[in-house]
């Protein structure tokens, strides 16, 4: 009976030491800044500017990355981004080879639709800060990141029937104008990084600024190849889930 008794007190500390160390470690984590591997998911939708805009309309960008977060919440990251749509303002690409009656005729007689979409990818490396503007908690504020990079861009063709020759194989880099170059980028936003309630995310506004130039050696609508420089610019609003990993001093986090 003595035994039982001395078993139970014991039980009743370790799992009072143990729930004074986890309160530890959370005060720990909500009263100072921590270093952290954030995975990161993202989504944007994007205006185009400048050059890109009498090419493309209204897109959308998926992201994701990988940022380390380091002592004064310096963020040092590389992120990925590919970039799609369906609005496609320079469409008067294919025009001379419609017909009189406005279609374009496959290898078996019949007419064919054409589908333009806007594809394009992104990589960056990134630098910036998280920013406190709330006292509780010093990992969540307002975040500034600039970015370098690489950018690309192109039109995209689909024809459901594939009867068209000429819009296939090595013929369509005479029309999907494929252009691309260095590229910088700003963000400013929100950051929450929570403990507790395992809400992380990021919200803001980001502007990204393009110098590219023709990759193509030939225009096949236009008869020449396009030697011009270009400035394409997007701005964005973007939103991102946060999957943080703690160092081995503080609690490893998950986001749902």
């Amino acid at each position: 009976m003595r035994l039982k008794r001395i078993l139970i007190i014991i039980t009743l500390l370790l799992h009072s030491t143990v729930l004074y160390l986890q309160a530890q470690i959370r005060s720990n984590i909500d009263d100072t800044t921590v270093n952290a591997k954030l995975l990161t998911f993202s989504y944007s939708v994007q205006i185009p500017v400048a050059d890109l805009a009498e090419r493309f309309g209204t897109s959308n960008c998926l992201g994701g990355g990988l940022y380390f977060k380091i002592p004064h919440n310096i963020l040092l990251g590389a992120e990925a981004n590919y970039i799609f749509g369906g609005n496609i303002r320079e469409d008067s690409i294919l025009n001379f080879l419609y017909t009189s009656s406005g279609g374009l005729i496959g290898i078996d007689g019949l007419y064919e639709t054409v589908f333009l979409f806007e594809r394009g990818i992104a990589f960056w490396g990134k630098f910036g800060k998280i920013i406190p503007v709330f006292n509780s908690n010093p990992n969540t504020g307002i975040t500034l990141i600039a970015g370098a990079g690489f950018l690309q861009h192109r039109i995209k063709f689909s024809s459901p029937n594939h009867t068209l020759p000429y819009l296939s194989g090595d013929y369509l880099k005479g029309y999907d104008r494929l252009s691309n170059g260095f590229a910088v980028s700003q963000y400013i936003g929100y950051t929450h990084l929570d403990k507790r309630k395992l809400m992380n995310f990021t919200f803001g506004v980001e502007v990204i600024e393009a110098f590219t130039k023709s990759r193509r050696d030939w225009n096949m609508d236009q008869m020449k190849k396009d030697e011009s420089k270009r400035f394409d610019m997007l701005l964005g609003i973007k939103v991102g889930w946060i999957l943080p990993f703690y160092g081995r001093g503080e609690e490893r986090i998950y986001t749902y």
